[in-house]
């Protein structure tokens, strides 16, 4: 006959499959989960430990499947934020942002995005400029650099990237 000690074991472990089931999770969230639903820190910490050790649970391959589907549009500071939000190291978080986020996919990321935003902002600028005769006589490129760079700023991304960023979008809007 089964003791209730370990079938209330046994029914962390299956909650803890279940959560998993759903989509991947880190160690840390499945903890605070399990947490919530009311089971013991012993019970948790040993359904954890067999998850690992089945590798159904595991923070590195989370946090690489997180930072190459999150790369391709999102700044490097965003992701490791995310990272953290997820339960991923701080120190595993930025090792593997090292290995995975090269400087490079982040300035071409934020190029990507300076082309995207650049018609939108000019339009906004016309928009405004028919409205008012104070704005016609400001520089437009300016002003639009401007806020192009507050932009992606907010975005996440470093101010020497956004830097070299516009550099290479004005450039070639010059020319």
């Amino acid at each position: 006959m089964i003791t209730s000690k370990s079938n209330s074991g046994r029914t962390c472990l299956r909650a803890a499959l279940n959560l998993l089931s759903k989509r991947p999770m880190t160690t840390c969230t499945i903890r605070k989960r399990l947490k919530a639903k009311g089971y013991a820190a012993e019970e948790i910490e040993a359904a954890i430990d067999r998850l690992i050790e089945w590798k159904y649970l595991d923070d590195h391959s989370f946090a690489v499947s997180l930072i190459k589907s999150k790369s391709k549009k999102q700044s490097r500071k965003k992701v490791y934020y995310d990272l953290i939000r997820a339960g991923i190291d701080q120190e595993l978080a930025d090792s593997l942002l090292v290995r995975y986020y090269p400087d490079q996919l982040e300035l071409e990321n934020c190029l990507v995005l300076a082309h995207k935003l650049l018609p939108l902002e000019r339009q906004k600028w016309q928009r405004k400029v028919h409205k008012s005769t104070v704005l016609q006589e400001k520089e437009p490129e300016i002003i639009i650099y401007q806020k192009l760079r507050a932009k992606l700023l907010l975005k996440g991304y470093s101010l020497s990237t956004v830097h070299s960023a516009l550099a290479q979008v004005f450039e070639r809007e010059n020319y």
